[in-house]
């Protein structure tokens, strides 16, 4: 069973894009973004989410508030009045209230974090609490970053016990047989001088099948995330990009979706890597009937000096099955390269293919750039896409659009297979 922490999963579809990231899967940060500020950051809360394993069962990040960039002052919030997932099986919670701020702090940066939720039904009433606050605090000073999360429960029942209001840091619950619970959750890391921060009050692990979810699945209340980057130093350029295998999004209904968030990504830190290799893998992605990856793998490799910064983004994918067998490929592998010295930026993209047939035609590997091929009962498939935009320049290995229905999912669906990006900013 894995357990890794929920961000690494979300891909980030939100953050993972650390600080500059594109506003959607076909554009580049804007030339404005160039201008370098002294503390950058992404801060998201939500009330829950779901991940319903080897289904289409999916209630991504509901209430959601989301800041980014450097500006501060800077705030968002949000509310929704309930959320039920298949139905009340699995979720049944009311009265969610996010909120997303980030201010000045002694010459550097406070991100202040909340997620509410108000009456709270998990598990068909195994897991119950009448009020649950999560609070997420990540700050940045010219002494250092420091984070922390803290969650507080009112009236918590797992089995009909009741739980004090103040739960030790990342407290474990086993129902037996059902499930596994983690309560008031904070993980926090730094590296690159960069700080992240997760926290949420109650992380389920089914231990067994329940309803339409399987063993596996997993639910998050109170989702908070922050991340904060120390200052570029002045003379240096700013990084930034990523790589990853894939990102599906299959609309199921108004209130729910299949979705497999950003998966293997490797994300650029703003003052590089100093050189060093940051790896990231993921063993199998499998949405049934829509899309099956064996391994993926990405890795990002970054640094930066004075009116230099040189980053190597690359993913790789292998035994990738769309749709039942509509598209198949081996292997895609993909290489976003870029080098700013002095002022100019040079980029560089590359991808191979190995045995890949659309609707049972193969297709050349020296396939052309943007190459859109039109599939009957599908929709569009763009091939080894190509995107240069001011300071920074993006490949995406292939892409579908559904725009017939069929195949299981609704029109509007969208997979991406094999992405990797880069920018650099002076």
């Amino acid at each position: 069973m894995s357990r890794r922490p929920f961000p690494v999963l979300f891909l980030l579809a939100l953050v993972t894009v650390l600080l500059q990231s594109p506003a959607s899967p076909g554009h580049l940060p804007p030339a404005a973004a160039a201008k370098s500020q002294p503390w950058a950051y992404v801060s998201y809360a939500g009330g829950t989410m779901v991940r319903a394993l080897g289904t289409t069962i999916s209630s991504d990040l509901t209430s959601q508030s989301t800041i980014s960039g450097a500006q501060v002052p800077n705030k968002m919030t949000s509310s929704t009045a309930s959320v039920k997932v298949a139905p009340r099986q699995l979720v049944d919670v009311s009265a969610i209230k996010t909120s997303t701020k980030a201010k000045r702090h002694k010459q550097g940066t406070k991100l202040i974090t909340k997620s509410r939720t108000g009456k709270v039904s998990l598990l068909g009433g195994l897991v119950r609490a009448d009020a649950v606050v999560t609070k997420n605090i990540t700050q940045g000073t010219p002494h250092g970053l420091t984070a922390h999360s803290t969650t507080r429960f009112v009236n918590l029942r797992v089995l009909g016990a009741k739980l004090p209001v103040d739960l030790p840091e990342n407290f474990r619950i086993v129902i037996p047989g059902v499930a596994m619970v983690e309560a008031n959750v904070s993980q926090v890391g730094q590296k690159h001088g960069v700080a992240t921060n997760t926290g949420y009050a109650l992380g389920i692990w089914l231990l067994s099948d329940r309803g339409p979810a399987p063993l596996g699945s997993k639910i998050i209340l109170n989702p908070t995330y922050s991340l904060l980057s120390v200052p570029v130093p002045k003379g240096n350029p700013a990084l930034g990009g990523f790589a990853f295998g894939t990102d599906v999004q299959v609309k199921v209904t108004d209130m729910v979706k299949g979705q497999v968030g950003r998966t293997a990504q490797a994300t650029t830190p703003p003052n590089g890597s100093g050189g060093r290799k940051e790896l990231n893998r993921t063993a199998e992605v499998n949405v049934p009937g829509v899309v099956t990856v064996g391994a993926v793998s990405s890795f990002t490799k970054s640094k930066a000096r004075r009116g230099y910064g040189r980053i190597v983004n690359q993913n790789q994918i292998a035994g990738v099955d769309l749709f039942n067998g509509l598209i198949h490929v081996d292997a895609i592998r993909v290489r976003a390269e870029s080098t700013y010295r002095n002022g100019r930026f040079k980029p560089k993209e590359s991808i191979s293919f190995v045995n890949l047939r659309i609707a049972g035609k193969s297709i050349p590997v020296n396939i052309g750039k943007n190459t859109t091929i039109d599939v009957a009962g599908l929709g569009k498939v763009v091939l080894n896409q190509r995107i240069r935009k001011g300071n920074s320049n993006k490949i995406r290995g292939l892409y579908v659009k559904v725009l017939e229905p069929g195949n299981g999912v609704e029109v509007g669906a969208t997979i991406e297979l094999a992405v990797a990006a880069t920018w650099i900013w002076g």
